[in-house]
Parts: C-alpha cells; structure tokens; sequence
C-alpha cells in the first residue's frame, strides 16, 4: 500500500510540474513572440462587447468609437474673456507635446483661409448645394440669382475679394463660402472664432474651448498616465479668482468609475482575505495550513495570469481585479483537505485524504469548470479572459490539493478543531420531515414570488445605468451641454464599391438627414461629401450654373466691366468641363485633413467614410435612413450595446441550459438516478431563487447578473457534491461531521469574498456579487436540510 501511494504521489506530483510547466512554456512563447512586451490593458473600449457585424465594417466603427469616445473638452469660463483666454493658453502650454493626448487644439488656424477661399474659387462651378441648383433650374431663377450677385457685389460686406469680379461676376465663389460656414456651424459646436480662440458668451461669462483626443496611453483605465489625472494637476491650482473649469467627455467618467471600482474591489479583496486568514487562524491554529493555503492561491493567481497571457498577449485590469476575488473559491479544496488534515483520526497519511476527497473534489472541479468554460463561448473578450483566467486558477488548485498537500506529514496526535463541539445535530431536527419541508417551501415560495411578480421579470440591459453621473460630473456635463450644443451619441457608417459610390451614398443620406432635421436644435452633422462632392453632383452643379452664362455679359455691364469678359468666362467654362474635385488627386492636403476624421478609406476592397450627426434628434428616423440602403447602417453605441448584452445574455443562459444536462449526464456515471436529481435540482433553486429576489425587489435581470448565476451554478454544486459523497460514511463518529463543517467553512469564505463584491457601488460588480451571494446562500441552506442527517 505504501508502494502504491508512493507512486500515486508521484504520478500527480508529475501532472501537477507538467501543467504548471505547460502554462509556463505557453507564456514565454508568448513573450518571445511579443518581442518581451507583456501588457496590462486598460482601455475603456475593450472592456466593452464588441458589435456583431461584418470585419470591415467593425474596424471602421473601432475607429469611430476610439474617436469619440476619446473625444474631451475642457471649457475655461470667466466673467472676463481676457482671463479666461490666459487660463487656456497656460493649460494649453502645458498639455500640448504630452503622449497622453493624440491632438489638442485651442488656437484655430486661419493660414489656410487663404487656400480655401483659393479652392472654392477655382472650383465654385461645382460646388453649388442643391437647393441653389434646384433654384437656378427653375423658370426665371438664374435671374434672381444674378440679381441677388448684384446686390452682394453693391453690398457693404462680403466675405470673398471683389477683385475676383472678372472671373466670377455672379460671386458663384462668395456664396459657396458662405455655404461652408453655414455648414460648419451647424455641424460643429455653437462656439465661434474670438480673437484666435472658439469662444462662447453664455449666462454673463465667456467660455474658451480646449479640445483634446486621448491617446492609448491616456486613455487606459485606472492608471496614473491616464489624461484625466494630468488635466486635473494643470487645471485644478488655475480655478481661481473667478476662473472655473467645465470638463465634457466620456473619459472623464470612465476614467472616475474605473478608478473607483478599483479602489473598491482592491478594499473588498483585501478585508476579504484578512477575514479568511481570521477564520483560518482560529480554526487551525498552525502554520502548516495557512501557509500552504496562502502559497496554493498565489501559485494559482500566477498561473492564472500566465495563461491569460500566453492566449491573449494582453490581460485586461478588470480581469486581474475580478479574478483576485477567487480566493473563497480557491482555498475551497486547501479548507477540506486540511479539516480532514487537521482532525480526521482514521487518516494518517496525505495519500489516504486525496483518496477520501478526490471523488468530490474532481466532480466539483468538473462543475466548476464547465461553467466557466461557457463563457469561453461569449463574444466579449473581456468575459473570456475572465474564463480563461479562472479555469487555469482553479486547476491549479486543485492539482496542488492532490499532489503537493499529501507530502505535508500528517499529525498524528492532537487532532482536533476548534469549534467543532458547536457541530451537533438539533434535537427538532428530522431530515426525512424537516429537510423535506424546508427545500419544498424554498421551492414554493420561489416560484410563488415569480408568479405574484412576474411582471416585473424581464432581461434588460441598460448601459446608461451603469455609471450614474454625480456632483461635480453631473453639473459639468448639464453646463457643457447649455455651452456647446453638441451631443453625437450615434453616426451613420457609409460603404461603397469605388470613392464615387460612398460619395453619392453619402449626399442620398444627408438629403434625408436635412428633411428630419428641418427645423431641428442639433441637427447638423459632420461628412465627407460636404467638403468634396461625388462627381455626379459637381456635374449637377455645372449645369446648374451653366444657365448663368446667358446672362454673363449683361451682368458684367451692370458691374461696370466690358461685356466682351463673358466670352472668357464662357471658354474658361467648357474648358473646365471635366475638371472636378476628386479624393486623393487634387484635394488640397490642409482639405484632406479637414475630412480625416470623417474618411475612413480602403478596407478589404470597398470604401467607407462616416456621416457623424451633431445629435440623434430622431432615433427612428435614422434608423430608417439606414435600412433603406444596403450600403449604410446607423450605429448608436448605447442602443446597441444594450442590443448585443441582450442577446449576450440570452445566449450564456442557452449555454448555461446546455451545461446543466451536461453536467446531469457526468453525474449519472457516478450516482443513482435519484441521487443525480437531487444534486442537479439544487442550481434550479439556485436560480429560481435569484430570479424571484430580483423580481421582487423588481431588479431587471441583466448581462453581468446572469454572468453572476453561472459562477454561483458551479460554485453551488459543490456543496451538494460534498455532501453527497460524506453521506456514505455510515458512523456516527465525530469524524463524520467534519465534511459538513468543511462545507459550512468553504461557504463562510466563499460568501465573504464573492458575497462583498455586492457592496461595490460600481454597478456590473454589485450585480455579480449580489447574483452569486444570493444563490451561495441558497445552495448551502437547501445542502443544510437536503441531503445530509447530521450538521
């Protein structure tokens, strides 16, 4: 027998070097393959879901939500527009050059003025908007227009020189100026130019813009390079003598509730583990346990993190704090091996303990990770580094239970636990009647709260909910959004075969655009189309102005010039007949940046470019704009993000039913078909349970507390499976109470650590841990009084 043992300890001691070696292997490929770079990531946008769509398209909308969504402006307000102009330029001065910002601009370059008035002017035949061309093409409308160029000309102001009248006698190239300042007006924030700087006089003080796009660096997460922090070391020793700061943008939120979640769930992990190491030292009283214990759950955070590594290349921050939470269910196996260690009189070597837990401790392992696994299957990258993480955590666990725990030497006097005198069966108790009762009532009321409160039931997701803005955030945003006017919270994503083709698409939703918007606050938008038009509409122009030429050399008598001038204007005309504007051949360069972020280009052979609204005056209607063309799709990132976690959700609970028959089918190869019922019926109280506490408290189930309930299905498992196995031990001897008091430790530091994520104020966390706090209570009061007659 001491042979057999010898090489059991052996053999596992082997699996447990080779799985830890394959981790480590995997990791240090990785590294080679990543030329050493092992990255924490912190960006917002990954840990988000990403949309399902086609991969062209899903790399045009990264580009558009990274734009956005790193998208801050910092609005310096003072009575005084003086003041506030120098409080900008000191914050611009010391902001600009930093990685932490991709762009920032304060000043507004007006060198190029020149170039543009150049470009409109050599090409002012194509650029007439439709309504001008609608206007000229109608009887008599050319007249009026040449009129309207007359009264300009004669006027006191204009914007164009008036020495282009030679060539331009109907000021064609003034009145597509002053188009593309309406335009960008409409398109753009209410701010205007003051003295080189965007300004805005609002309620009795002036506001000056700074605007900024974040850089990766500035953009991650919880971290001290995040541009947020540095804003505020500028910012905060300047909001002084009337001088205050209004700061707009998604950033500043993230960057807040990530901040917060992390200092929250570092606490919660921390008291967390004191209150384990607490119980631990008051029930062991010795090293031997808590040292190992200790050293079990670092080595399978290490191993965790090396195989979330080796299979991304990058772990997210919100997968270490979240897996860091694990250590109730980690130092589950390490509670029931060393009771057993600890007080077991009939064992007196490791190998006999392994051979006493591992039937229960391998079922549990197998429950616990193939709910895990399911979240591999969730198109969310953020859940399926959590999965991964978790799974290698978990194995690693349990091969240290198995195969290092059984070479610590057993005691082999003094063997008790404290407490353990406490673990007496009530006198009231019969588990025939009272177990019964008490697990059918469970049921019952249950199942009676969801039918009084079914109503209530519903799967909603509602990203809005998930950071609720506060104090000083709230009124920064509530003024910032009396200051700019400019809220775009969705865009329209434009394809096409050929550059003509996104072009044309984009003018047919731009048309409809104008016919929703008509009358609309916020009803501009930002495109490509605006500045350089397809071909087919300069052609439009053309003709349109074509019907001028008639009038030209009476136009240039009532201008004071000599009538002869009309025949240059018309040989310079049918001259220019093919001449038009057209991407990446004779757009000026400064025109080409103007429209970057607006362009997207080339992706796996087609086109695509972005039509981005000033606001969403009309979901609905945008919507179907979209749908009446094959070739464009609107996209709103709150609705669809409240989409794709509805279906998420959906989809984890399909898999969560797939696992739960498979899980019943392993269990039929070790228990009667009685036994099985009565493991597999405890996560359908689990979530009957869970579900009936939310509708009562008429909580919508959503994505992170269905993620909650798949945890809790394995964790609740367990308890079951642990009780099931000690039920074969037939004596009455105190030893038999020692797996039921295992159960009841495991489920104290499980509670503890999973059960205090509930108090996060940080949403998605408070519903995980509400989730799997409610269903570990569940499992262990229904394990209480179902399947066991002692405890």
């Amino acid at each position: 027998m001491r042979k057999l043992a010898s090489l059991q300890n052996k053999t596992y001691l082997r699996i447990w070097i080779a799985y830890h070696l394959l981790v480590a292997a995997a990791f240090v490929f990785m590294l080679f393959a990543k030329h050493g770079a092992v990255k924490v990531d912190a960006d917002l946008f990954n840990m988000l879901p990403k949309p399902v769509m086609e991969k062209a398209l899903s790399s045009a909308d990264e580009k558009l939500t990274e734009m956005t969504g790193q998208n801050v402006f910092i609005l310096v307000s003072n009575e005084s527009f003086a003041e506030a102009k120098a409080a900008a330029e000191t914050v611009y001065a010391q902001l600009k050059g930093s990685p932490r910002f991709k762009s920032i601009s304060l000043y507004q370059d007006t060198s190029n003025f020149g170039g543009v008035l150049e470009f409109i002017q050599d090409f002012r035949w194509n650029l007439l908007d439709e309504k001008t061309c609608a206007e000229l093409n109608a009887p008599g409308g050319a007249e009026i227009f040449a009129q309207n160029a007359l009264a300009s000309a004669y006027g006191a102001f204009t914007m164009t020189s008036l020495e282009n009248l030679e060539t331009d006698p109907f000021l064609l190239g003034e009145h597509n100026l002053q188009n593309y300042l309406s335009y960008l007006q409409n398109a753009g924030t209410s701010m205007s130019l003051k003295d080189g700087v965007m300004a805005s006089f609002v309620k009795d003080k002036w506001y000056v813009m700074i605007r900024a796009v974040l850089s990766k660096q500035g953009a991650a997460l919880a971290s001290k390079e995040n541009a947020v922090v540095q804003i505020h070391e500028v910012c905060d020793p300047l909001e002084k003598d009337g001088t205050h700061f209004v700061y707009s943008g998604t950033p500043f939120h993230s960057y807040k509730s990530s901040s917060n979640a992390t200092k929250e769930i570092s606490i919660i992990t921390t008291v967390s583990m004191l209150v384990v190491l607490t119980i631990l030292l008051l029930i062991f009283k010795r090293p031997h346990p808590i040292v190992f214990s200790l050293l079990s759950i670092f080595i399978s955070t290490v191993t965790a993190m090396a195989a979330t590594f080796a299979l991304f290349g990058k772990m997210h921050i919100l997968t270490l704090v979240f897996g860091t939470s694990l250590i109730g269910s980690c130092i589950d196996y390490s509670l029931h091996y060393f009771i057993s260690w600890k007080a077991n009189t009939d064992f007196h070597s490791g190998s006999e303990i392994r051979a006493h837990l591992l039937k229960g401790l391998g079922l549990s392992l197998i429950s616990t990770v193939l709910c895990y696994f399911v979240l591999v299957f969730a198109p969310f990258n953020l859940l399926k580094q959590m999965s991964v993480f978790s799974m290698a955590g978990i194995v690693s666990t349990f091969l240290t239970a198995i195969a290092i725990y059984p070479y610590i030497p057993v005691p082999e006097t003094g063997k008790d636990v404290y407490l353990i005198k406490l673990m007496k069966t009530p006198s009231w108790y019969n588990k025939k009647f009272v177990g019964r009762v008490v697990v059918t009532l469970m049921f019952v009321v249950s199942i009676g709260t969801l039918l009084v409160c079914h109503k209530n039931f519903k799967i909603e997701n509602n990203v809005a909910s998930l950071y609720k803005m506060e104090g000083r955030e709230f009124q920064d945003e509530t003024e910032a959004s009396q200051v700019l006017n400019y809220s775009p919270s969705g865009w329209f994503i434009v394809s096409g075969r050929t550059v003509e083709d996104v072009l044309q698409n984009e003018e047919a939703v731009t048309a409809k655009l104008k016919v929703v918007n008509e009358g609309k606050a916020k009803g501009g938008y930002i495109c490509t189309s605006a500045f350089i038009p397809s071909i087919k509409k300069q052609q439009e122009s053309r003709a349109a102005s074509e019907r001028l030429l008639p009038l030209a050399a009476e136009q240039y008598e009532y201008l004071g010039y000599d009538a002869s001038l009309a025949s240059s204007l018309r040989k310079e005309f049918y001259a220019g007949k093919d001449d038009f504007i057209q991407m990446g051949k004779n757009v000026p360069e400064y025109l080409e940046r103007a429209v970057s972020s607006a362009w997207i280009g080339e992706i796996d052979g087609k086109y695509y470019s972005v039509v981005l609204p000033t606001s969403v005056t009309d979901y609905d209607a945008y919507v179907k704009i979209a749908d009446e063309s094959d070739d464009v799709f609107f996209i709103s990132k709150v609705r669809n993000m409240n989409s794709d976690l509805d279906r998420l959700s959906k989809m984890i609970l399909t898999l969560f039913v797939i696992v739960y028959i498979v899980i019943f089918v392993v269990l039929r190869f070790f228990y009667t078909w009685k036994q099985s019922f009565k493991i597999i019926s405890v996560p359908l109280l689990i979530v009957l349970f869970i579900v009936a506490i939310f509708s009562l408290a008429n909580i919508h189930l959503e994505f992170f507390s269905i993620v909650g309930m798949i945890l809790v299905f394995g964790l609740g498992l367990d308890y079951v499976i642990y009780m099931m196995e000690n039920e074969k031990r037939k004596d009455e001897s105190e030893n038999a109470k020692l797996e039921p008091f295992a159960i009841a430790l495991s489920f104290v530091t499980t509670a503890v650590s999973f059960g205090s994520l509930a108090l996060s104020k940080f949403i998605p966390v408070h519903m995980i841990g509400l989730s799997i706090f409610i269903g570990l209570a569940v499992a262990y009061v229904s394990t209480f009084f179902y399947t066991r007659a002692e405890f």
